[in-house]
């Protein structure tokens, strides 16, 4: 079983190159300054740039005034219940810079790409679908065997011998795994779930370095629903970063270069 659930291609709109502009790049290397040597040796270069990238995108949100007022003030307070402008080091206006980046960018993200949510949707449909199901690892086969046959006996439960015979984590809440999409399933577990019925054991099954048992739980087909929209763009805001990122990379060179 593997789990390779192929990436999408990263969009080409808006243009990394074009979004790229000039002044854009004159404002990061003022803003980067000295630190950049720092980023690097720290190896959070990629995840400033990343950072960079989103907060200037999530400048060109379209957002009306009071939405976005209303919203920054729920954000302040939720914010405020755990931390303090002191010991984090804010000023109130960098706070609100920094919660502002999350909301804006994904109105942003939905002003590029929201006219392709329906074909983005149908690309990934078969990766949204979720599922539940209990695993049983074991490094036996014959014991594989015999489990398999106790259970459709119903001679013990999935969950019971999970937790006696199981040789993974998931052993201690019986086998189960949770309501996920199924490119998350792990071990590549997404096309068997596919094939089952809710309750079905499947028959052993090679799982490096061992075998297992696999009982689907529950089966839900995904829904074009407005979580659905949320995990797309994000995905799609994801892919564009890593490639405008890319690009600084391979422009910003080190000076020890």
């Amino acid at each position: 079983m593997s789990n390779s659930t192929p990436t999408p291609a990263a969009p080409f709109e808006p243009d990394p190159q074009h979004w790229l502009t000039p002044e854009r790049l004159a404002l990061l290397q003022q803003q980067l300054g000295s630190g950049a040597t720092l980023l690097r040796q720290a190896g959070l270069w990629r995840a400033a740039l990343g950072y960079w990238v989103r907060w200037q995108a999530s400048l060109e949100a379209e957002w009306p005034a009071d939405e976005e007022q209303a919203c920054l003030e729920d954000l302040t307070q939720q914010w405020q219940a755990k931390h303090t402008l002191k010991v984090a080091g804010f000023s109130a206006a960098e706070l609100q810079a920094k919660l502002r980046v999350g909301p804006a960018v994904a109105r942003w993200s939905r002003q590029q790409w929201g006219h392709r949510l329906e074909s983005l949707y149908l690309q990934r449909k078969s990766q949204l679908d979720r599922a539940s199901c209990r695993l049983l690892r074991l490094k036996d086969k014959n014991l594989a065997v015999e489990l398999y046959h106790r259970i459709k006996a119903a001679e013990t439960s999935f969950e019971q011998a999970a937790r006696e015979f199981g040789e993974g984590p998931e052993r201690l809440q019986g086998g189960f795994l949770p309501l996920q999409p199924l490119e998350r399933m792990p071990f590549g577990l997404a096309p068997l779930l596919q094939r089952l019925e809710p309750g079905r054991l499947s028959m052993p099954l090679r799982l490096d370095p061992g075998f297992c048992l696999v009982q689907l739980e529950q089966f839900q087909s995904s829904q074009l629903d407005g979580a659905t929209e949320e995990l797309l763009l994000a995905e799609q805001l994801r892919l564009w970063i890593d490639a405008v990122v890319d690009r600084l990379v391979a422009g910003l060179s080190s000076p020890d270069e």
